[in-house]
């Protein structure tokens, strides 16, 4: 198995796939560079989407944090993360169906994380990578959790289109206390670039209003 990056997938791919890279993605199909993100609900009491966010005309960051195989440790480095990717000009969510105690008083400690719960795996699912009738733990052994899905991060424009992503098919981005210095490099990247372009779109936009 292999790490998926944004590097060499394109949507032509996703329809002629063949019946050993199904295997090798577990039949799943995220959603990759140049796709739209959906507008999903992240807190159906609160009425909150994505949309809230798209609507800021920021960069997007989502990080769809799945349980398996994952070090609570590495939420400092994914607060960290936040970080650059405010001063980027963007804004950073973590996705998740971890509701373990050991997850929730990491999360408190820090207390500079912005987490939506996923529970039932709807969000994750509209991503491509949670699928309720082909469940992972199908494929991995000692994984009881049917409602695990695919670990991921996404960098997505105001417009919803998706400009990098990086899906952790081995499960090992969140295993230790720092996080792969490439995929971070390479996210804050299309964080800066993205917030670059709009930040001097808008400045037009300002120019032939006035």
């Amino acid at each position: 198995m292999a790490t998926q990056t944004s590097i060499a997938t394109s949507n032509a791919f996703i329809g002629t796939q063949t019946i050993s890279t199904k295997i090798y993605n577990y039949g799943y199909y995220p959603l990759i560079k140049g796709d739209k993100a959906p507008v999903s609900t992240l807190n159906k009491d609160l009425f909150i989407s994505l949309q809230h966010f798209f609507d800021l005309q920021q960069p997007l960051v989502l990080v769809f944090y799945s349980g398996i195989l994952a070090n609570h440790s590495s939420l400092g480095a994914l607060s960290d993360l936040q970080l650059k990717v405010q001063e980027g000009g963007g804004n950073l969510l973590i996705i998740t169906n971890d509701a373990s105690r050991g997850f929730k008083k990491r999360i408190s400690q820090l207390n500079n994380l912005t987490v939506f719960f996923d529970l039932d795996g709807e969000i994750a699912e509209q991503f491509g990578l949670f699928d309720y009738t082909n469940p992972l733990s199908n494929w991995l052994s000692g994984i009881d959790d049917v409602s695990a899905s695919l670990p991921a991060l996404y960098v997505i424009a105001p417009d919803r289109e998706i400009v990098f992503q990086h899906v952790d098919y081995q499960f090992n981005f969140f295993t230790g206390e720092k996080l792969s210095k490439v995929i971070v490099d390479q996210l804050v990247d299309a964080v800066n670039t993205l917030s670059t372009s709009y930040t001097h779109l808008s400045v037009w936009r300002n120019q032939l209003v006035s």
